[in-house]
């Protein structure tokens, strides 16, 4: 018996969180505590908890995973993970940097460009990759 989709895009989404996660904090040479405090930042304010980081960076990344497993499977694509990945990174990236952009007047571009790498391949690949080997084809 198969696990539901919504349990097997739950378990993308934690992954992808983790791997994109453990990315970042070596791309950009810092602890996860402080990825995850600026992630409190943005969403809250400044001195925000770095749980809340935690919490708000894995229900977006479940979020994103569940949306993706429900489009790609209505449409009988999930199986074609590599487009998947690019169509998921793309439009993750696209919204995310919108949302960041509008939160703290970043400018957007710069985002984007800079987090096209991370959000295509090391968060949206491993969840495309991910339901593509797990989710039975109906």
């Amino acid at each position: 018996m198969s696990r539901s989709l919504v349990v097997q895009a739950t378990i993308a989404g934690i992954i992808g969180g983790i791997i994109v996660d453990a990315f970042l904090s070596i791309e950009l040479h810092v602890s996860p505590v402080v990825l995850e405090t600026h992630n409190a930042a943005i969403a809250a304010g400044p001195g925000a908890s770095p749980v809340l980081g935690v919490i708000v960076h894995f229900v977006t990344a479940i979020v994103w995973a569940v949306i993706y497993a429900y489009v790609f499977n209505a449409i009988g694509k999930l199986q074609n993970w590599i487009v998947g990945a690019i169509a998921l990174g793309v439009v993750v990236n696209t919204v995310m940097n919108l949302m960041i952009t509008m939160k703290t007047g970043a400018p957007w571009s710069k985002g984007f460009v800079a987090d096209l790498i991370p959000n295509v391949v090391f968060y949206a690949l491993p969840v495309a990759l991910y339901l593509a080997r797990t989710v039975r084809r109906a």
